[in-house]
């Protein structure tokens, strides 16, 4: 198994990994400058055609790094790898037998997924946040630390939810917004800006996805 990332959540994915007995041959990082050649003792791999070269026909993946972007873009250059990418979910999260996962997922420390949520592919839950029951979440998206998501919301794509923000119940938050730290959404939420506050207000607005 390969921890797409080798920076400070692929740290954090690894020891999730290890507690549930998933084992990681490698990581992957072809970004940063001032990596080691290992992490924990575990190989690091800076270009695509090495991943081809050790994996030969299929690479078994787990996302490891942090921002929806970024966590899109690796999804899909590792798809034309034949990529089979997998979930990482901690064994201290709570998760509803009846919430719907998708793949590519990290569902952190103490994390909890309630009843009848859908969680698209490619998201980020971080330790401690909680997603309320009934709510979706789209592809791509971001929880940070502590965030609340209370029942019946929805969250589009790419979207980022800072720590210790609360969404309140049946908010629909539009695609490729940022919701800063701490704040408290009480209303719905247009695409492509950011908000802060409370209540949370619109702070400016961003450039939309061109995908």
């Amino acid at each position: 198994m390969l921890i797409i990332g080798a920076k400070g959540h692929a740290k954090e994915v690894f020891d999730v990994c290890l507690d549930s007995n998933q084992v990681i041959t490698h990581f992957f990082d072809n970004v940063s400058k001032d990596n080691p050649k290992d992490l924990f003792g575990v190989n690091i791999i800076d270009d695509f055609d090495k991943v081809q070269v050790i994996f030969d026909s299929n690479v078994n993946a787990i996302l490891g790094l942090g921002g929806p972007i970024n966590r899109y873009k690796l999804y899909h250059k590792f798809l034309l790898l034949a990529t089979t990418f997998h979930n990482c979910i901690s064994k201290t999260a709570v998760v509803s037998n009846s919430a719907n996962l998708l793949e590519g997922l990290n569902i952190m420390n103490f994390a909890f997924i309630g009843a009848n949520v859908s969680i698209g592919k490619g998201c980020l839950i971080n330790c401690r946040a909680s997603v309320h029951h009934d709510s979706i979440i789209g592809n791509f998206v971001e929880i940070a630390p502590s965030a609340e998501i209370l029942g019946n919301c929805k969250i589009n794509d790419f979207s980022y939810i800072g720590a210790n923000a609360t969404i309140l119940p049946k908010v629909t938050i539009g695609s490729n917004v940022i919701v800063a730290a701490g704040a408290v959404v009480t209303k719905d939420v247009p695409s492509n800006c950011m908000v802060a506050g409370i209540p949370a207000k619109i702070k400016k607005e961003i450039e939309p996805l061109n995908f």
